[in-house]
């Protein structure tokens, strides 16, 4: 068999261009940025990289074309130790392009995206890797593929974790056949009619099963099991720009979970680093290392735990 990783994935990447912006401009004005940056995003690709970042190894098995925006993310990947040797390579296959203003007053973000979509059939994945390897990571896109991929790993004993972000055909078999949803709050509440993020996930694992995370932000993690429900509070910094914490907190979530870590500890953990991924422009580019994770884990009181288990 051959040699899997810590965490696979497949699912969106982005090529994110980012503006920082005083205030956003009305119809006709035009105002300069105040800072610029071009990025790798998107909800798999980020959460890939923050993993790798990390300290985790982690594959890449989505598709890319042979375009400037596929070599860039496939440069960006191999950048941060991301392998993508098992890339697919199809001309036809270009990866999304997002537009992003952020208001500096206010945090506040407008996207605009263009993306011809493709799809990634089962038989195209390498059914070896994802079988060795330790957890498959998938968003809302190629649900048939994803939910191959989920059997084939789930049947060897790896771990599923999902991105639960929208619903799209198919999405729901992925959710059932996950061992971790992620969720956004606002996910949450559209699948459940419930605005309170702890009853949401509740609610959330009364019917897909697993082990249910609601994200809400500034007001944390939310987190229902088997053996119960607890609450990850939000870390404060401060914050220039939202973009890719989500992605972020999946990452660091994942990377924790290849270590074997408690949960509680996990969710600390993810939430430290989304948060710090905060502080800059992007999802990608403020992504901390796992030194800045432990030295703002040991300013901000925790316990002694990532002295111990960081590195390990």
């Amino acid at each position: 068999m051959e040699k899997g990783f810590d965490i696979v994935g497949f699912g969106v990447c982005t090529v994110d261009f980012l503006g920082l912006v005083a205030n956003y401009p009305e119809a006709e004005q035009k105002i300069k940025m105040e800072v610029f940056s071009k990025q790798g995003g998107g909800l798999t690709g980020t959460a890939l990289t923050a993993a790798a970042r990390l300290g985790a190894q982690t594959a890449y098995l989505g598709k890319f074309g042979r375009d400037e925006y596929s070599q860039f993310l496939l440069d960006e990947f191999r950048k941060d130790g991301v392998d993508v040797s098992q890339v697919i390579v199809d001309e036809g296959a270009q990866p999304p392009v997002s537009f992003i203003h952020v208001e500096k007053k206010t945090g506040a973000r407008r996207i605009t995206w263009y993306w011809n979509e493709f799809e990634v059939p089962p038989k195209e994945l390498n059914r070896a890797i994802i079988e060795s390897s330790k957890i498959l990571f998938l968003d809302h896109f190629h649900t048939a593929a994803g939910l191959a991929a989920a059997n084939w790993i789930r049947a060897n004993g790896g771990i599923v974790v999902v991105d639960a972000e929208r619903a799209t055909p198919g999405f729901d078999a992925i959710l059932r056949a996950a061992d971790y949803i992620i969720s956004s709050r606002k996910f949450a509440e559209l699948q459940t009619c419930s605005a309170n993020p702890p009853e949401a996930a509740r609610l959330l694992r009364e019917r897909f099963g697993g082990t249910i995370v609601v994200t809400a932000g500034e007001h944390g993690a939310y987190c229902h099991t088997a053996e119960g429900a607890f609450h990850q509070p939000a870390f404060r910094v401060e914050v220039v720009d939202t973009t890719g914490a989500g992605d972020v907190f999946h990452g660091a979530f994942m990377a924790g979970l290849a270590r074997n870590w408690p949960l509680s500890k996990i969710l600390e953990f993810a939430s430290a680093v989304a948060a710090l991924k905060c502080r800059g422009l992007g999802g990608r580019e403020p992504i901390p290392s796992r030194a800045d994770v432990l030295q703002f884990l040991k300013e901000n009181g925790t316990s002694k735990f990532w002295e111990e288990h960081l590195y390990k």
